[in-house]
């Protein structure tokens, strides 16, 4: 049996892909996964350099490929304070940055909105430090703390029938989650339109089981549904831990460990739980080995670098 086999009646299993590894790992892709994300090809950057002139070659091929093997696929990302064309802040004011998101928004609508389930809208806006909600990013230092009010309102516009997402990081932290859960209730009590709240889920061995529990408890209140969206555990309890050669028997275990009970957890949420989605396929190309120019092999998959199911793997079949 496969993952998206074990999985179905539960939610979608999906995982990160781009042009590349969609070839070199189509056979693992088709066999185990329901749900296709977008690494970066969709991403404001990679479709267009100033805001004008669009390029939709390589997130074309992917949307080829879901349409082909029968993939779902997850949009990301619309607004985001990375890897958005510098051309579109120089010389706007309000109406012209708005003007520009909502036609940017129309493209990719008309492009993808028939083919993809769920668009992460906005992404990573709340501020991790305690000071602020809103990150400090061109986008909220010309739109102000409505800028995602217009996001999703214009999302809705163009993407009729998508479900539309918040996505974030950190997102079990005590005090990120508090205001992730503010963000997301007060956009709901102004009636904008955010159908589903994206939890990333980036971890480490040393990750806490108990935040998670009382993160997902806290969210479970917003009455709108959960998608894990970039799911990765590094074996390494830290992003400072020096690197190794390989991970030691105490790091597999704690790394199955978490992956086995956090599956469980989301498994017990299944009826508000989406889907949920790895941040690639397999160890041999994963964006954790060159976070932050710090190269370091993470192992942070459910494969390992030939494709084959590790141990976290067949924990989480195990039910």
């Amino acid at each position: 049996m496969t993952l998206k086999e074990k999985y179905r009646g539960y939610f979608d299993i999906g995982a990160a892909v781009n042009t590349g590894t969609i070839v070199s790992h189509n056979e693992l892709i088709t066999r185990e996964f329901s749900s296709i994300t977008c690494e970066n090809e969709m991403k404001y950057n990679r479709v267009t350099s100033d805001g004008k002139t669009y390029n939709f070659a390589d997130a074309d091929a992917i949307a080829e490929y879901a349409k082909k093997n029968g993939l779902k696929v997850r949009m990301h990302t619309l607004l985001w304070h990375n890897q958005v064309p510098d051309a579109i802040f120089e010389g706007a004011d309000k109406d012209a940055l708005l003007a520009t998101l909502k036609a940017h928004t129309q493209k990719i609508g008309e492009r993808y909105g028939k083919l993809i389930y769920v668009a992460d809208v906005a992404n990573e806006v709340v501020e991790d430090k305690e000071d602020y909600l809103y990150r400090r990013s061109k986008w909220y230092d010309i739109l102000g703390d409505t800028l995602l009010d217009e996001a999703f309102a214009y999302a809705a516009q163009y993407m009729p029938g998508v479900k539309l997402c918040y996505n974030d990081y950190n997102e079990m932290d005590p005090v990120k989650s508090k205001k992730i859960y503010e963000l997301v209730k007060g956009l709901l009590e102004r009636g904008a339109p955010v159908h589903t709240l994206g939890l990333q889920a980036h971890w480490s061995i040393s990750t806490s089981l108990d935040d998670i529990k009382r993160a997902l408890e806290l969210y479970s209140k917003l009455g709108v549904s959960l998608q894990v969206t970039e799911m990765d555990i590094s074996v390494y309890p830290t992003r400072e831990e020096p690197a190794v050669e390989k991970p030691s028997a105490d790091m597999i275990k704690k790394q199955v460990q978490l992956y086995r009970d956090a599956f469980a957890l989301f498994r017990e949420y299944k009826d508000i739980m989406d889907s949920v989605t790895t941040w690639g396929v397999a160890d041999d190309m994963t964006w954790l080995s060159r976070m932050r120019g710090v190269v370091r092999k993470n192992w942070p998959l459910l494969f390992d670098d030939d494709h084959q199911p590790k141990e976290a793997y067949h924990a989480i079949m195990d039910f």
